[in-house]
């Protein structure tokens, strides 16, 4: 039996990609240097947002991110990632889709031409609910019937709840899901500890994740950042903040690991800080992200599998360093 279950999984075809998720598309030579080393091609690229505007009962884009023609970008695969809030779906009307669908395409289909750059598949990005899943799914719906069958695939992001209660939920029409095994806990809530991954929490779900009826590729995290609480409320998550550099810079006390309270009114990465305002660092080590991917390797059916670490970041690459990256990958091959 255990040479069986050996042999499926040297069968198995692993690809190796980066999120990018910035304002601005640009890969350095640190970067370049550990897509080749890691044998990574393939970025799923943010490229825009959609949201509601009330005023007009219409939904609009946002974000675009600018990209700077680039040759490396013709040598790379890139998938366009289109962000959709869920209050936008909620709030939209049937006869809306067909519209949002043939905006976004077009919208794409520019930004393609003008940076220089193909690509095979599209994802979009949504937290949909059971109150919003038919508009979300209808405008997956056109979407599809605008992509080539033979080169071109649609594919979602999945949450872990949406993997438990599908028939809640229910399964959006594309041909594959991006799990993502981070954000599992609510940000705001009292006791949370660390929001990005809990390990106790994702337990929870994580049997459900063989048995969902869609081929399903992951996305782990190696990003920390801070949350910023005023008055018992979240006011700002602070990207690419540290448990070592909010130590060493001396303007907080820490009250217990990873929480602390301003020595005084300070500023600090940019970020306004009152001396009754809590900081939470929420930090994925290696080890933890590690942790993450050998909890989640079992129940990953799919013979071809793509591994996403969200993401490519300067920040991230000096916590991790090659190795970790290329221990992390490793653990699905």
């Amino acid at each position: 039996m255990l040479l069986l279950i050996s042999g499926c999984m040297a069968d198995r075809q692993v690809s190796r990609s980066f999120y990018y998720w910035k304002p601005e598309f640009h890969l350095d030579a640190e970067s370049s240097k550990l897509l080749n080393t890691l044998h990574s091609n393939r970025i799923y690229l943010h490229c825009f947002d959609v949201k509601w505007d009330a005023e007009k009962s219409k939904p609009y884009l946002l974000n675009n991110v600018v990209i700077n023609k680039d040759t490396q970008l013709s040598k790379m695969d890139i998938v366009p990632v289109v962000f959709l809030s869920a209050n936008c779906m909620t709030q939209i009307k049937a006869n809306q889709l067909k519209e949002l669908s043939d905006l976004i395409n077009k919208q794409i289909s520019d930004m393609s031409v003008n940076a220089g750059f193909s690509w095979h598949e599209i994802q979009f990005d949504c937290d949909w609910n059971e109150s919003n899943k038919d508009q979300y799914f209808g405008l997956l719906n056109f979407i599809k019937s605008n992509l080539n069958p033979i080169n071109q695939r649609l594919s979602c992001t999945i949450r872990l709840h949406q993997i438990k209660y599908p028939d809640v939920s229910g399964v959006p029409p594309v041909d594959r899901g991006m799990l993502l095994y981070y954000n599992m806990s609510k940000i705001n809530e009292p006791g949370t500890r660390n929001s990005i991954y809990d390990p106790e929490v994702a337990a929870r779900y994580v049997s459900y994740v063989k048995d969902y009826r869609l081929p399903l590729d992951i996305a782990l995290p190696v990003f920390s950042w801070g949350v910023h609480q005023r008055n018992n409320e979240v006011i700002a998550v602070i990207n690419n903040m540290n448990l070592a550099e909010t130590r060493a810079s001396n303007l907080f006390e820490e009250k217990a690991k990873g929480l602390f309270t301003p020595r005084m009114q300070c500023t600090f990465k940019g970020v306004s800080f009152q001396e009754t305002d809590r900081l939470r660092v929420e930090e994925i080590s290696p080890n933890r992200s590690l942790r993450a991917a050998q909890q989640i390797r079992p129940f990953l059916k799919d013979d071809n599998l793509n591994v996403a670490l969200f993401q490519l970041d300067s920040a991230n690459t000096a916590r991790y360093g090659e190795e970790a990256f290329e221990e992390l990958y490793s653990v699905f091959d």
